[in-house]
């Protein structure tokens, strides 16, 4: 058992041969997104405090305009068009569009679109809020999705997210633990080589005119002897996950765009 060295550079774009992430998979998840108990459980135990930090961060969403990027089956964009958003979902997924206006829609306002985060298609300045929940890590080239993203942020919009730090522990637990012990995750989900450190996309957002808000950890509430223990018997419980200053697992924050 070996982790993988640590030679990525986020600041930059990484070419698709040297990662090894399956995107596919998101077109046969259906209405799996909503099981809590099937593949997608770990994002409903992450979805509870990360939500209660964007909605805090966000303030009252009555009537403003917000991109989900990377919505997948609509956990967030629920969410926040019950929080009286008007929600974009953006997503490569045709399949994963569907689950999430049919979960979305009949909440509040919903409008899927399919598209990829490294070219958006949206004007300039559209959205009053931009969220990435969960998806960053996933893309080979951040610097262009982030440049995106900011792009298409309205001045002084705040822009939200969670990802992956890239830390031994998020390999161990994430990778190794989560995918190729336990399979609560599918294998492939993940790269561990494009997990994001803090100071990378902090240097990508600053770089693309956004300035920090607030950045606090996001992690399970579980300790190295329950991970050590799951692992040696292959079960684990999903765990529950709060926000907190331990950042070695994965992070929140907000960046705001600076106004003219």
């Amino acid at each position: 058992m070996r982790a993988p060295a640590l030679t990525i550079d986020r600041t930059r774009p990484v070419p698709p041969a040297r990662c090894l992430i399956d995107n596919e998979y998101y077109e046969g998840m259906d209405e799996l997104w909503w099981d809590p108990a099937g593949p997608a459980a770990i994002l409903h135990a992450i979805n509870r405090p990360r939500v209660r930090f964007y909605l805090r961060q966000l303030g009252d969403l009555g009537g403003r305009r917000v991109l989900d990027a990377g919505c997948g089956g609509g956990l967030v964009a629920r969410e926040l068009a019950a929080a009286g958003a008007e929600v974009v979902g953006v997503d490569r997924s045709r399949g994963s569009l569907g689950v999430a206006r049919r979960a979305a829609g009949p909440i509040g306002s919903f409008a899927p679109a399919q598209g990829r985060l490294e070219r958006l298609p949206f004007a300039g300045g559209a959205f009053d809020a931009v969220v990435a929940a969960d998806v960053l890590e996933h893309v080979p080239d951040l610097p262009a999705a982030v440049a995106e993203l900011a792009r298409v942020l309205a001045p002084g919009g705040s822009f939200v997210f969670d990802t992956v730090n890239r830390t031994f522990w998020s390999w161990f637990t994430g990778v190794f633990g989560l995918e190729q012990v336990l399979r609560m995750v599918p294998r492939g989900t993940h790269d561990w080589r494009l997990f994001i450190r803090p100071a990378e996309l902090d240097r990508l957002l600053r770089g693309a005119g956004l300035e920090p808000v607030e950045v606090t950890g996001l992690g399970p509430q579980i300790g190295p002897g329950t991970v050590a223990r799951g692992l040696l018997t292959r079960r684990i419980d999903v765990p529950t996950f709060a926000t907190g200053n331990g950042r070695r697992a994965s992070y929140l924050g907000h960046y705001r765009k600076a106004s003219p």
